[in-house]
């Protein structure tokens, strides 16, 4: 399957047909653009502890609430990162593509009534991750059942009034709830469908 850059993202006809060759639409489709804001974080893919600004939930370590970048790192204890040892251990290859930092700056998504379909997007090798440089990765999608998730929601970002984060936070990760951290614009100018799926996914919540 031909990947496609923003011309064809943005056209919805596009999209839909994308996810219909790897059989992830139904009759009431919701396929939106998010963007991760980790991409480019640490150049280790798989450091969550430094990368993931949405980790909460360290009650072991005693630590209340999120851990952003990697401004406390050096002060979290040995129990705290074992944790996060236990979770990057837990993710399958599907949740490696949903956490990672260094290869995707923002992922092409179609949440349906059984589960959520994810394209994963690159850029050409920008730092910091727009639209306009995305890239489809059809090879690496994959689909994330309701049986996969314990939990989706649209959380507000910090001084971010234009979007909010589509946040999911998958069964069976251990102790340390993290979630995703795929921005979602409510509307872009390059993506038609943005605003109207958004509005639809909102009403979900």
């Amino acid at each position: 399957m031909e990947n496609v850059a923003i011309e064809g993202i943005s056209n919805l006809n596009v999209v839909t047909n994308m996810f219909a060759q790897v059989g992830c639409v139904e009759a009431d489709n919701c396929i939106l653009v998010t963007t991760n804001r980790d991409f480019g974080a640490v150049s280790d893919a798989g450091d969550i502890l430094t990368a993931n600004s949405t980790l909460v939930g360290a009650k072991h370590g005693g630590i209340v609430g999120g851990i952003v970048g990697g401004m406390v790192a050096g002060a979290i204890n040995e129990s705290v990162k074992g944790q996060v040892a236990d979770f990057n251990q837990s993710l399958d290859y599907k949740k490696k593509i949903a956490f990672d930092t260094g290869t995707y700056a923002g992922f092409l998504v179609n949440v349906l009534s059984c589960g959520i379909g994810v394209i994963p997007l690159k850029n050409s090798g920008q730092m910091i991750p727009k639209i306009k440089d995305l890239i489809t990765d059809v090879e690496n999608f994959c689909f994330f059942s309701n049986d996969e998730i314990e939990s989706m929601a649209l959380k507000k970002l910090p001084l971010h009034f234009s979007s909010v984060k589509l946040a999911l936070c998958f069964k069976n990760t251990g102790e340390l709830k993290v979630d995703t951290p795929w921005e979602l614009p409510k509307k872009h100018k390059l993506i038609p469908y943005q605003e109207e799926n958004f509005n639809k996914l909102s009403q979900r919540f």
